[in-house]
């Protein structure tokens, strides 16, 4: 019995060692808001629009993806939170990552920046939606940001038409593009929605999207949207 406890032990550990040198994130813990990482980067591959990193985190080593930027191969960083993905495949790379944490950005000083808080799929720079003064009204028959978002329990599960500006685009994250757009009206202070669709949008655009409204969506890892326009589709 012994024996054979010691080969399927030696078994586990050369599976392990076949599937790739990071380690798995899988708790709710490692991809919270509330905490700051530091890595130290190893490897960086240009993804197109993002850039994919695998980093070290204590005795940790893990993928990561985050807007392109300039980074350091051995370098420290910092980043706070971020969007834990399984078996995501990145079609710039040809590669399917088992494990990848996509984050909105990473700094060289542990300091945590001031700034409005966003959604898990932030990987664009791209302007931010209270920076844009805009005032579009909408077509016959749609509804405003501001009548949308006050009275949104009774628009949960409905088809609507909302028309508003670019302010944000994330492309190809969970098989869908992720569209934010802006209208000039806001209640209690929350002025843009995100569209999901399979359209491609440019930051700057005016469109017109017909949706279906969903109320506190949760994508798991403790991200849930309060109010989202799903398989959003452009009326042109």
């Amino acid at each position: 019995m012994r024996y054979i406890v010691i080969i399927i032990s030696a078994l586990v550990l050369l599976s392990c060692k076949d599937k790739g040198n990071y380690s798995k994130i899988d708790s709710v813990q490692e991809t919270s808001k509330k905490t700051t990482h530091k890595i130290v980067v190893n490897e960086m591959n240009d993804g197109g629009n993002y850039a994919y990193l695998n980093v070290a985190e204590g005795e940790k080593e893990y993928w990561m993806a985050i807007p392109n930027t300039d980074v350091k191969i051995g370098e420290t960083y910092y980043y706070d939170g971020g969007m834990l993905m399984k078996d995501f495949e990145s079609e710039h790379l040809n590669k399917t990552f088992e494990f990848i944490i996509f984050a909105d950005g990473i700094r060289d000083t542990e300091e945590i920046e001031k700034k409005e808080v966003s959604d898990p799929h932030v990987h664009s720079n791209t302007e931010k939606p209270n920076e844009v003064v805009v005032k579009i009204a909408q077509p016959k028959g749609g509804t405003a940001l501001e009548n949308l978002f006050s009275k949104k329990e009774s628009f949960a599960k409905k088809s609507i038409t909302v028309k508003g500006k670019v302010v944000k685009v994330n492309n190809g994250i969970l098989d869908k593009n992720w569209v934010h757009i802006v209208d000039g009206t806001q209640f209690e202070n929350k002025k843009s929605l995100t569209v999901t669709t399979s359209e491609l949008i440019k930051v700057g655009d005016t469109v017109t999207f017909k949706g279906t409204i969903t109320l506190d969506k949760d994508f798991g890892y403790g991200y849930i949207y309060d109010i989202l326009l799903e398989e959003g589709e452009l009326i042109k």
